[in-house]
């Protein structure tokens, strides 16, 4: 009898285990566990309840021109300069082998014109360069309701958001301009209650990312190279919102937020102190040098840390990327110090970490005046930073001993990029290094001293 019963309590154990697991799984990936165990989809009651709460948050991604749309058809696309998304708020099945996504749809098929009834979508928030020719295409098709309808392997409870982790990624600036920031403004609405689908799957980003997507979603991702399912969603979003460089505009669809609200997302993230940089305890302000190893790198780097250092700054100098890719860690670095500097280039995107009232110095290569301005200064002041800029002259870059002074290159550089992009961007951004008039540099550093509050040496 007590073997018997022995055998009866671990059994139980096992049982209550498996449930257990069974349900942490369920609940991970926001299925329906009356759907998971019995399988296939159809249109049911509780859906239709679902898609009601959540029509108020789908609606704010589409503008007015295209809402009525989405009303009628439970499907519409809000198109702009940079980016295009796209919404299904009826239940949806999406094939994560095919990236095809059937719509059931409320309007006889015969009534839908031909190009509605494939629509194509690279769900990546950045429309440059033929850069979207290496996004893998995701499918939009009505299922008419005379065909069989295709079984789901997983039903969900909650939307999915579908984008690309391709594109510019293992690029700090671009990752957060085309990426994170459009995630951010297209998956805050849902408070954490959305499932991303990832499409040119990059697990580094992922890693690096892990703490954002986490807070942005509390349910895992799916990663289509490795799930090759059908899953039903009662709505799905593919594609990201693109406001501007490094930027969210309040009055852009889905309105009402902004940089602000993002800069306080991060610092929950990463539980970074949100002190205004005129809190921080340190007598001696600390600077940020971000050093550049390969190109438009300070080829005096080390008398401009001299010419810090006696300045009064704590100086400093940041030469790995590996260092800076751990975002964690060094998000904690920069959140106490009070300036950072660097050549035009990625590693100015750690502004995003400085304290609020901080000061960002961007040395300006000759040539990139128009995306210094526009990728960091003007975002820097609409995060609640000071942004001061040094504009190297002919004689600071290293052009001047490969170019004519009178020439193109160095007199006019928007001829050089009228040419063409890429071969701009190989003359000022991939050619190009800094010997900064450290004399003339000083004066942009005093004034970074003045709006911290600081006292000038009286040497200077």
């Amino acid at each position: 009898m007590e073997k018997h019963r022995r055998l009866v309590c671990g059994a139980t154990q096992i049982i209550g285990l498996l449930v257990f697991i069974y349900m942490l799984y369920i609940q991970s990936y926001g299925l329906d566990h009356i759907k998971f165990c019995f399988g296939k989809w159809n249109a049911t009651m509780q859906e239709v309840d679902v898609e009601d709460n959540l029509l108020p948050s789908l609606k704010s991604l589409i503008g007015d021109n295209d809402l009525p749309k989405l009303e009628t058809t439970g499907f519409a696309c809000d198109s702009t300069v940079h980016s295009v998304v796209c919404v299904a708020s009826n239940p949806v099945k999406i094939n994560l082998k095919t990236l095809e996504i059937y719509m059931p749809t409320r309007l006889n098929s015969t009534s839908l014109k031909e190009e509605e009834k494939n629509v194509q979508v690279r769900p990546y928030a950045w429309d440059q360069f033929d850069l979207l020719k290496n996004i893998t295409p995701v499918n939009f098709l009505y299922e008419p309701p005379q065909t069989q309808a295709k079984h789901c392997d997983y039903n969900h409870t909650i939307p999915a958001i579908v984008f690309s982790s391709g594109g510019f990624v293992g690029n700090l600036f671009h990752e957060f301009d085309e990426i994170i920031i459009p995630l951010f403004i297209t998956s805050h609405i849902f408070n954490s209650q959305v499932q991303f689908v990832i499409t040119d799957y990059n697990p580094i980003f992922v890693e690096k990312f892990k703490h954002i997507l986490s807070s942005l979603s509390h349910y895992n991702m799916l990663n289509v190279s490795s799930n090759t399912s059908i899953h039903c969603f009662p709505a799905i979003i593919v594609g990201l919102k693109f406001h501007s460089y490094l930027s969210i505009n309040y009055s852009e669809v889905p309105m009402g937020n902004s940089i602000i609200n993002f800069r306080k997302f991060l610092t929950t993230t990463y539980g970074l102190k949100p002190t205004n940089v005129s809190y921080i305890t340190s007598t001696t302000p600390v600077l940020i040098l971000v050093s550049r190893r390969k190109t438009r790198l300070f080829s005096n780097e080390d008398e401009i840390v001299d010419m810090m250092e006696e300045l009064g700054f704590e100086v400093i100098v940041v030469r790995s990327n590996k260092k800076m890719s751990n975002l964690e860690k060094f998000a904690k670095h920069v959140s106490t110090c009070s300036v950072l500097v660097g050549a035009h280039g990625a590693g100015l995107t750690n502004m995003f970490f400085l304290p609020p009232g901080a000061v960002v110095v961007q040395v300006v290569p000759l040539g990139l005046e128009w995306p210094s301005t526009v990728y960091f200064g003007e975002p820097a002041v609409q995060m609640g930073l000071h942004y001061l800029d040094y504009k190297i002259g002919p004689d600071e870059s290293s052009l001047i001993d490969l170019y004519p002074r009178d020439g193109p290159v160095i007199s006019d550089p928007l001829s050089v990029f009228a040419k063409g992009y890429y071969i701009g961007k190989e003359t000022y951004l991939d050619k190009q290094n800094i010997r900064v008039d450290v004399k003339r540099f000083k004066d942009t550093l005093v004034e970074a001293l003045r709006l911290l509050g600081h006292s000038i040496p009286l040497s200077t």
